[in-house]
């Protein structure tokens, strides 16, 4: 009798592990997240597009037509999503920094400026991705900007050799908000389950003017440079 219950016994325990083990079967796996969060900085190549403000307000370019470009680090930090297997949305802040530069100089004479712009900005973009832990992302999106001020170093020397700099800083005679839009070819590579490589160029128009109706010039901000950064599976 007791060999009877002990075999009745194995076979209820029996029972109710493989029991468990199919419900354990049919429940779902855990999920993957696809939200990550960023940090990059960006290197760009900063110049402008410059003309003359139309009406009662213009001014010819003058020594402005030969400003040439001038290389700026800006910041960022964010989220990116995965949508479905190749669509990738992306938002954020960054401070962004842009200008331009002039240098002129002769024997005993120079006449040295660096302008630049700063602001706050919260880029949104939308990729297209295809790989497996060695990813090509391509896309791009559009960047609203706050404006947060001007700067420009300007250094003088003349003829009779005096010397002399000035610091001008200002948020006056400007637009508080401009619009750009951006595009986007470049990597992301997962080298561990939780982290990934981020090196992605981009190319940024701005469309409105950086200054105010009345100023002498419509002024548009254009940059060519790359990103560098950090994501982390959340």
């Amino acid at each position: 009798m007791k060999r009877v219950f002990f075999i009745i016994s194995i076979i209820l325990i029996s029972s109710k592990i493989i029991v468990a083990q199919d419900t354990l079967s049919i429940l779902p796996a855990e999920e993957k997240s696809t939200t990550s969060f960023f940090v990059i900085a960006n290197w760009s190549n900063t110049f402008r597009k410059l003309e003359e403000n139309d009406g009662l307000f213009g001014d010819s370019l003058g020594v402005r037509s030969d400003e040439t470009s001038y290389n700026r680090w800006s910041f960022g930090i964010g989220f990116q999503s995965m949508l479905n297997n190749h669509l990738m949305f992306e938002a954020g802040m960054s401070y962004i920094r842009n200008g331009e530069q002039y240098s002129f100089s002769e024997t005993d004479t120079s006449y040295i400026y660096k302008s630049q712009y700063s602001y706050i900005a919260m880029p949104i973009k939308l990729y297209y991705t295809f790989g497996d832990r060695f990813k090509v992302i391509v896309g791009g999106g559009v960047v609203p900007q706050m404006f947060l001020g001007y700067k420009q170093d300007l250094t003088w020397e003349s003829k009779d050799q005096t010397k002399g700099s000035e610091i001008t800083e200002t948020n006056q005679g400007f637009n508080t908000f401009v619009l750009s839009t951006v595009v986007n070819l470049g990597i992301k590579y997962d080298y561990s389950p939780k982290m990934s490589l981020l090196f992605v160029p981009e190319y940024k128009a701005q469309l409105n003017s950086s200054f105010e109706k009345n100023n002498s010039f419509k002024h548009f901000g254009r940059s060519v440079g790359f990103n560098v950064g950090l994501t982390y599976i959340l």
